[in-house]
């Protein structure tokens, strides 16, 4: 037994040591691709291009750059960002994370022929010595024309200059005019040239961006519906707007903000007819938090019950049912937040903040204020204080390595075996695949939890994931527990019970659905397969599970849309699922080794496995290649 547990700890020790080489050796074990490593012609769309002194065939005027500016926005700014430096939406969704553009050895330091190979050619296109292909950086090849591309890397260059360059020059007092230039310069390629919110980024940002004709955003100091402050739209500038496209542009001199400040205001009516009649700003009040007190916690969640769980879920998973009324992204009128994740909210999860949210409310949306009127602020404190506990104090690190515990027995085989209680839980983030041209843009489901253990015989998994609607056909056969219409209030409570009408079960157009990947083939290499699906050379082994018909299948893929069914005799897995209050829980078992090892994967303790995750809303149309995805991760069974 003691060697036993001596072995495990090696194990587990060489597993993170494998995964920390693994997850830096694009950045740091071969260093980023240098010049010496671009081979010396490529084959575009079935030509062969020389990558010797190749240079731009475009003029790089004015309108290149807006063009090229729009075409980054439309396709490379989730990833890579508003401001190029890798902090898109997905920016921490993958890994190695996306390329930080305004980095010394970025690739403002190699020739424009540099860019031209890996836009065209992506993570898959790599020298062997980058292997494994880790990148989610696709190969733009058939997707965008030659000329796109070179448009979009005369602004990547262009842009990265400017942006590592010294601050701008520091005007000397703010005005209109030179808030002008700043926006049209910084702000015009999603918020529109008059800022009605339909600029070209527009169309790949969820909330949509702000249209500052109605002259609101959503976090004020004011009352709700009302227009901000200068120091709000200041704020709004210099702190950007968390989990959306709205970077912080605190880069900019603070005179330049005062500027777009000034700019902003000029494209409202609102603004000039507040100043002519004389009006005032009323600022909210926020007071001192009181001391938390378990009397305040359940005051709170009767509260929310009655207020809140309509719209974010009995759990806060934004799945209540007002919501499934309310939510129609091609409108914006986007999903409530997810209480259970404060690393998202837009203000900030600290209470004064969480106050502040709840006394103002978000205008131009379904979240209304609470009136001092009928909240005391007692009541708002106790509402907060509530809400701070469906959720993790900060946010989940992502381990090193997924360590697949080692029990005695048989191994649990539904979600709510007391045995998952007692492993760790292990935290990955997902983003939307991008690259393919059926792609998710706006995926509601970023993350995953995985725990897992195994018992020398067989090998189980046990996930779960935030999704606000279930496929309702999965009612007539598992667990679902949806969040219930909140309460009446007692003055309008009968004492008749109303008539319930009987739902009618059918399943969703497209299941829901979530697969764990693995390489067919775990070598002494470091080699792996490309991350999205594998390829012909490189299969990958996918455990999938779907709502309709409620079954996991072992899959064999050889590319993101070549994808083959098992045999019914090569069929190992079994499952179990349910759903409650807008989040799904799944258990897949088999054994460790099958009797197929050219297209299963076989496990050995000891050895580091990479592993990926793939979900599919299916509600949202997520179907094929729309899907959130994660990297490769690592794990070890003990």
């Amino acid at each position: 037994m003691a060697l036993e547990i001596i072995r495990s700890k090696i194990y587990i020790f060489l597993a993170a040591a494998s995964l920390s080489f693994l997850h830096t050796s694009n950045t740091f074990a071969f260093g980023a691709p240098s010049e010496s490593d671009m081979p010396q012609s490529i084959k575009v769309n079935g030509k062969n291009i020389s990558l010797q002194n190749l240079t731009s065939p475009i003029a790089g005027s004015s309108q290149t750059l807006r063009d090229g500016a729009s075409i980054y926005t439309k396709n490379c700014i989730l990833c890579h960002g508003d401001l190029l430096d890798g902090k898109g939406l997905y920016g921490e969704s993958f890994y190695p994370s996306p390329a930080n553009f305004l980095l010394t050895q970025s690739i403002l330091s190699k020739p424009k022929s540099y860019s031209y190979w890996r836009i065209m050619k992506g993570g898959p296109g790599l020298p062997r010595k980058f292997e494994p292909w880790n990148s989610a950086m696709p190969s733009w090849e058939g997707v965008l024309t030659e000329e796109q591309i070179w448009k979009v890397i005369h602004f990547i260059y262009e842009k990265s200059k400017e942006l590592s360059s010294a601050k701008n020059q520091e005007v000397s007092t703010p005005s209109i005019e030179n808030g002008e230039k700043v926006y049209y310069k910084n702000c015009s390629i999603c918020h529109g040239e008059k800022g009605a919110g339909d600029g070209p980024g527009a169309k790949v940002s969820s909330p949509f961006p702000r249209n500052f004709k109605k002259g609101h955003i959503k976090l004020r100091s004011t009352p709700f519906g009302k227009i901000p402050t200068d120091k709000d739209l200041f704020e709004a500038i210099t702190k950007g707007s968390t989990g959306t496209t709205m970077p912080s542009w605190k880069h900019l001199s603070e005179n330049d903000r005062h500027s777009l400040v000034l700019y902003l205001k000029s494209l409202s009516k609102k603004f000039a007819k507040f100043v002519k009649k004389g009006k005032k700003h009323k600022i909210a009040v926020i007071p001192d938090p009181p001391k938390f007190t378990l009397a305040s916690l359940d005051r709170g969640k009767d509260l929310f019950i009655q207020n809140c769980s309509g719209c974010h879920g009995v759990r806060g998973r934004s799945d209540g049912v007002s919501t499934k009324k309310i939510v129609n992204i091609p409108t914006d009128a986007i999903w409530p937040r997810n209480l259970s994740k404060p690393w998202k909210f837009r203000r900030g999860d600290k209470r004064k903040q969480i106050f502040k949210t709840l006394r103002t409310g978000l205008s131009l949306t379904s979240m209304p204020r609470f009136s001092p009127r009928i909240f005391k602020d007692e009541k708002i404190w106790d509402l907060v204080h509530y809400v701070q506990t469906l959720s993790p104090s900060q946010k989940p690190e992502i381990p090193l390595f997924l360590n697949v515990k080692k029990i005695d027995g048989e191994l649990p085989d539904a979600p709510n075996d007391p045995v998952w209680k007692t492993l760790d839980s292990n935290f990955y983030p997902l983003g939307g695949q991008i690259i393919q041209p059926e792609k998710v843009i706006y995926p509601i489901i970023d993350n995953i939890i995985v725990k897992a253990v195994h018992n020398g015989q067989d090998i189980a998994f046990y996930l779960h994931w935030d999704d606000p609607t279930v496929d309702p056909i999965l009612k007539k056969s598992t667990a679902v527990v949806e969040s219930p219409a909140p309460p009446l209030p007692a003055h309008l409570q009968t004492y008749e019970p109303e008539e319930q009408q009987k739902e009618e079960l059918k399943p969703q157009e497209f299941p829901d659905s979530i697969a764990i990947q693995f390489p067919n083939y775990v070598g002494d290499g470091n080699e792996r397969p490309y991350f999205l699906n594998g390829d012909s050379e490189h299969p990958v082994n996918l455990w999938k599970w779907t709502s309709h018909p409620m079954e996991a299948l072992e899959l064999t893929a050889t590319g993101i849309d070549k994808i083959d069914i098992q045999k019914n005799n090569s069929q190992n897995l079994t499952s179990k699922a349910s759903f409650k209050y807008g989040r799904y829980f799944l258990v897949m078992k088999r054994p460790l080794t099958t009797s197929d090892p050219k297209i299963d994967i076989q496990f050995q303790p000891g050895q580091n496995i990479p592993i990926a995750f793939n979900i599919w809303n299916g509600s949202a149309g997520e179907t094929g290649s729309k899907k959130v995805i994660s990297s490769w991760f690592d794990m070890v069974l003990e």
